[in-house]
């Protein structure tokens, strides 16, 4: 995998100016080291955990006769918490934890998540 970790980080940067005081913790990570390339507060055994979940959760949709997994997937978490996770390409994985009271939910669909898959798209070298 050739990327370049400036251009992720920056793009991490740019999601924490849309999201403002929403965004409580980011990461985009290698889906097979595990390693985080560019995040803000990292948590590393979730990025382990949702790496996981992730797998399990398109196995079990494609065994269940639904499409698999696209681009992403959004958790309502207790404590006025959410998160989600981005596919970008079978090798990267991002989480995002938000507060779901701080971040308007159309503003994260429809400008930061496009610009995050745009963004690592133009990462890679």
């Amino acid at each position: 995998m050739q990327i370049n970790i400036e251009k992720l980080e920056a793009a991490v940067q740019e999601l924490k100016g849309t999201l403002k005081e929403g965004l409580l913790a980011t990461s985009i990570w290698d889906r097979s080291t595990g390693l985080s390339l560019a995040l803000i507060n990292p948590q590393p055994a979730a990025d382990a955990m949702f790496t996981e979940l992730t797998k399990t959760l398109n196995s079990t949709l494609v065994d269940s006769g639904f499409p698999a997994l696209n681009r992403y997937y959004f958790l309502d978490l207790e404590g006025n918490h959410s998160a989600m996770i981005i596919r970008h390409g079978d090798d990267l994985l991002q989480g995002i934890l938000m507060n779901s009271l701080k971040v308007n939910l159309g503003v994260l669909l429809s400008i930061a998540l496009p610009r995050m898959l745009a963004s690592v798209e133009k990462a890679r070298t």
